[in-house]
């Protein structure tokens, strides 16, 4: 398999203009000459490209017609930007001033984007011949990406919400009230609501839904009840959560009122059909033999399901919890109008310990949400970030921390 040089310019310019196109997208820069520089690269491509096929001994003349479909698309992406049809004033204008309008900085980039990823389809096709070598080469290179995309992207979201948050961040942010809506002080009540309802969700739906994963996996024995329940568990998992604050609106505020029962109620509610999931496929993965070892030397069946499967299970049980408290964290349209508040009031305890349940209190969530409401009225940009991080750090070492209890327990399982 020999490179010749055609193909290597038609290779090279095509990843000139990926990685250029994708810079342009997202970050918008002032380029003015990145046209003329795409221009240049789209003809080589497609020189190199023709070139580089005709150069091919054993080149398959039925391909003939999709390699020209390519080159037609570059032909039409250089006559559109030589021409000056795309140019910095282009923009095609929104219906009746509706919805988001596509200009020159979204749209010739993408084209280039699609001539870039042509470019590159054709150069391994014809590198490999079109063979079944050269599609795998090319599936693979194409799911390659995909994870360094996934990886950019969070990686870049981290770094802005770092960049911009870790400034504020200091003892006094964490540990003193909001004041002046958000324009001083700092989160520690969001924080203390935020804990306190967590862990409230936790102790709802905990016992709960790994008790329904109990019964659904050791003790039910009918088919059509496990199948009917799983499918609706599967369901309410994907039920939006302002679908339970409305639930939570109607029903609990009238009990208990705007409260950190009603958000712990509401948020434990959520949680349920995760935990429940979670759980049962950990009790599934136990194997069978444990199950009837144990009953053959004459243990009764919660004297098993106590002793050797919840045990054995425990790793995937404590990953669904703790992935249950990640979720609780980061919810916020549930109790925007069932628990929280905007205030620098602390939680009111008993014994300094107890907290006063049938209180409103403040979230990380909502604060977060009140503080981008306030952007350009007031200056609460550097708070807004600083609380962003606070809560990102949470989620993600909440995750972290399943990870960790995970390997932990599973070290100790030796089938």
């Amino acid at each position: 398999m020999k490179i010749t040089p055609p193909l290597l310019a038609s290779m090279a310019a095509s990843a000139i203009m990926f990685v250029s196109s994708i810079i342009y997208l997202v970050i918008q820069p002032n380029w003015f000459q990145i046209g003329q520089i795409w221009n240049a690269c789209l003809i080589i491509s497609a020189l190199g490209i023709v070139i580089a096929f005709f150069m091919k001994k054993n080149r398959p003349t039925s391909k003939i017609p999709l390699l020209a479909i390519d080159l037609l698309f570059f032909l039409a992406v250089f006559l559109l930007s030589f021409t000056g049809v795309l140019n910095p004033e282009f923009n095609i204008h929104r219906p009746l001033g509706l919805g988001a309008s596509i200009g020159y900085g979204i749209a010739y980039p993408l084209l280039v984007l699609a001539a870039a990823v042509l470019g590159i389809k054709d150069c391994i096709n014809i590198l490999y011949g079109f063979n079944a070598k050269g599609q795998e080469v090319l599936i693979f290179l194409i799911i390659r990406f995909s994870a360094v995309i996934a990886l950019l992207l969070l990686g870049g979201i981290l770094f802005v919400i770092i960049y911009k948050g870790i400034g504020i961040i200091s003892w006094e942010f964490l540990t003193t009230p909001a004041r002046k809506l958000g324009t001083a002080g700092g989160i520690s009540t969001a924080i203390v609501g935020t804990f306190w309802m967590v862990l409230g969700a936790m102790i709802v739906s905990s016992p709960l839904g790994i008790a329904a994963a109990i019964y659904l996996q050791e003790y039910s024995r009918s088919l059509r009840l496990n199948r009917s329940v799983t499918i609706a568990i599967t369901v309410l998992n994907g039920v939006p959560s302002v679908v339970f604050g409305l639930f939570a609106l109607a029903f609990l505020v009238n009990l208990f009122g705007v409260s950190l029962l009603t958000g712990s109620l509401i948020l434990g509610l959520i949680n349920i059909p995760t935990i429940i999931l979670t759980s049962q496929e950990a009790l599934k993965s136990v194997p069978n033999s444990l199950r009837e070892g144990s009953m053959a030397l004459g243990a009764s069946k919660w004297q098993t399901i106590k002793k050797v499967i919840l045990p054995s299970a425990m790793p995937g049980v404590l990953t669904g919890v703790i992935m249950g408290v990640a979720k609780a964290s980061g919810e916020t349209a549930p109790i925007m109008w069932t628990a929280v508040t905007f205030t620098s009031t602390p939680v009111q305890t008993y014994y300094g310990v107890i907290p006063d349940i049938f209180q409103p209190v403040n979230n990380l969530n909502y604060h977060l949400l009140n503080l981008i409401y306030f952007l350009g009225a007031w200056d609460v940009e550097a708070n807004a970030w600083g609380t962003a991080l606070v809560l990102i750090a949470l989620v993600l070492g909440t995750n972290m921390l399943a990870i960790v209890v995970r390997n932990h327990y599973r070290k100790k399982i030796s089938w």
